[in-house]
């Protein structure tokens, strides 16, 4: 037991960690730009510092393909130390890195090869770690284990933004804000001890000796490709909502209500914690009633309740319904959200999970998840469809219930037909 606490203790440090440098470098994205980005336009120079910062996104898909390899050829635990001394390099370079005014031209090119590796290694951080604890956890407690290690993200998250805001009050210096980044790579140090103390999990001991695929990923594209785009689709349909609530409600804040920033981002950390709360009660929930029907019923609830959240926003955009409807996308998120990295582990085995949740989750994260504020601005603004909000958390609560019966291991698409209709009652379908 005490084994099972350390290692998910491990996995929480660097999981926090990741989403501590994200959420730093988020923050202080526009007092970085005229550092490192100077030009006479600040409007070039914020967006050149913020094409940094979604430059780390990019990688994700490519951080998923790499150490999901690593972790299925050499076990989670290299993979996930690698990781995380890879995260803990260029935190600490950004703490001390020259700026244009000191280097010229090197500065941004160090800046955005930090940010690069940053992602790379967020892209095969997540679904590593979330594999590692439900591969440690007890049989039944898999999506409660998996919600644990998902709160960490969050709780790192609110831990950057608070510090980021701690080192900007007037009382600091001007080089303040390199106080977090160098902080963030001391809690790496230790998060890379711990793990380096952890044994390998369970399940991968167990299958040490069963014959590998040289290349995992090509094993999936033969034999589970079904169960890989329905991964996609599952990662997808778990930032839809959380980037809409996060991103895209931080936009309508700023844009249309004109709340200070400061405010949007008390906000935004007071969303952070309601998840952190709520993502552990979802996790219980689904281990007790089953991780596929509390996922389908998350989904029908968003299909349900779109064009009314976002109806009463077009009649009355006010402070109080912007954050009810942040509220109920954030139940959205954490009761999808939740179990979904236990339920994708059911859809590997055990020497190709960890290529095939971190190339999957990564690619539907990074195509739809992450690129949603994105799209539903560009049918607002371009193409006047004021409804496009709810349209597409519709479109992503239908992809998550496809995606969630595709994934049933089943051999053909008919005999997922077939055990679909099975579970229906025999007096439903008299009626």
């Amino acid at each position: 037991m005490k084994k099972n606490y350390k290692a998910i203790i491990a996995a929480m440090i660097g999981n926090a960690l990741e989403y501590y440098d994200v959420m730093l470098y988020g923050f202080f994205a526009t007092m970085l730009a005229p550092l490192f980005f100077p030009t006479d336009n600040q409007a070039i120079s914020i967006i050149s510092s913020l094409g940094t910062f979604a430059a780390g996104f990019i990688m994700r898909p490519l951080g998923g393909l790499i150490f999901g390899h690593l972790g299925d050829k050499f076990g989670r635990r290299h993979a996930l130390v690698l990781a995380i001394l890879l995260v803990t390099i260029p935190t600490f370079t950004i703490g001390i890195l020259p700026t244009y005014a000191e280097i010229g031209l090197i500065a941004p090119i160090i800046l955005i090869l930090c940010r690069l590796l940053q992602g790379l290694c967020v892209g095969g951080e997540y679904s590593g770690a979330s594999i590692f604890v439900i591969e440690y956890s007890k049989k039944g407690k898999e999506s409660f284990a998996g919600s644990i290690l998902c709160a960490a993200g969050f709780f790192g998250g609110v831990l950057g933004t608070l510090i980021g805001f701690l080192c900007t009050l007037s009382c600091m210096p001007s080089w303040g804000w390199r106080i977090p980044f160098l902080i963030g790579s001391v809690f790496g140090l230790m998060g890379y001890y711990i793990r380096t103390t952890v044994n390998e999990s369970p399940d991968f001991t167990r299958q040490k000796d069963e014959k590998i695929a040289s290349v995992p990923l090509f094993s999936i594209l033969k034999n589970k490709k079904r169960n890989l785009f329905c991964t996609m689709g599952i990662g997808a349909t778990s930032l839809i909502p959380l980037y809409l609530a996060s991103v895209y409600m931080g936009y309508i804040l700023s844009s249309e209500l004109h709340v200070p920033t400061s405010e949007v981002m008390l906000i935004s950390v007071a969303l952070n914690i309601f998840l952190i709360v709520l993502l552990p009660s979802m996790g219980l929930l689904a281990d007790k009633i089953g991780k596929e029907q509390l996922m389908i019923c998350t989904c029908a609830f968003s299909i349900l309740v779109a064009y009314p959240l976002f109806f009463a926003l077009q009649a009355d955009l006010s402070l109080f319904n912007i954050i009810v409807a942040q509220a109920t996308l954030g139940i959205i998120t954490a009761g999808f959200g939740a179990p979904s990295m236990a339920l994708l582990s059911t859809y590997f085995p055990v020497h190709e999970r960890y290529s095939g949740i971190g190339v999957g989750y990564a690619l539907g994260g990074a195509l739809l998840g992450g690129t949603a504020p994105l799209i539903v601005l560009t049918l607002v603004n371009w193409l006047d469809l004021p409804f496009a909000p709810a349209y597409y958390l519709m479109f992503s609560g239908i992809l998550g219930i496809t995606c969630i019966i595709g994934g049933r291991k089943t051999d053909t698409w008919a005999d997922m037909f077939d055990s679909t209709v099975d579970q229906i009652p025999a007096d439903f379908i008299k009626t």
